[in-house]
């Protein structure tokens, strides 16, 4: 399957690149494909949340690598995978990786992650002032 960059215009989408133009150029017309829709993730949105994973594991003692801390943040808002074993269930944070997860999934793992940040890690954050201040220390 070949990934092509598009943008909507209008009612149509258009590919971005030349790559795209020249796909878009050998289909016959009239022919019907496939096609997935994602946005495609945006690096300073990660960098942001690992900073803020960063600066949460600088502030306490609790956890000792953002591994750690990201596992924990997964296991908490349910990002992950369920298995079932012969001791019950069984756990296992998924991936948040680019491959994983395109923007509008990461943007939901990332409000969620916010939210348990506020909640459990730092309670004394007003849910009012969580966008603010979180935002301010990535910037």
């Amino acid at each position: 399957m070949t990934a092509v960059l598009m943008r909507k215009r209008l009612a149509m989408l258009e590919p971005i690149d030349d790559d795209g133009r020249r796909l878009l150029k050998r289909m016959a017309p009239g022919r019907v494909v496939s096609v997935e829709i994602k946005r495609p993730r945006n690096v300073l949105f990660h960098r942001k949340f690992f900073a803020m994973l960063n600066l949460i594991l600088q502030n306490q003692e609790y956890y000792k690598s953002v591994d750690d801390l990201l596992d924990v943040c997964k296991l908490r808002i349910g990002h992950v995978k369920v298995v079932q074993t012969k001791r019950g269930e069984e756990r296992i944070p998924k991936s948040i990786s680019f491959a994983e997860m395109d923007e509008t999934a990461f943007a939901d793992f990332y409000d969620r992650a916010v939210d348990w940040v506020v909640t459990e890690v730092i309670p004394c954050l007003k849910k009012d002032d969580r966008g603010r201040e979180l935002m301010e220390f990535a910037a």
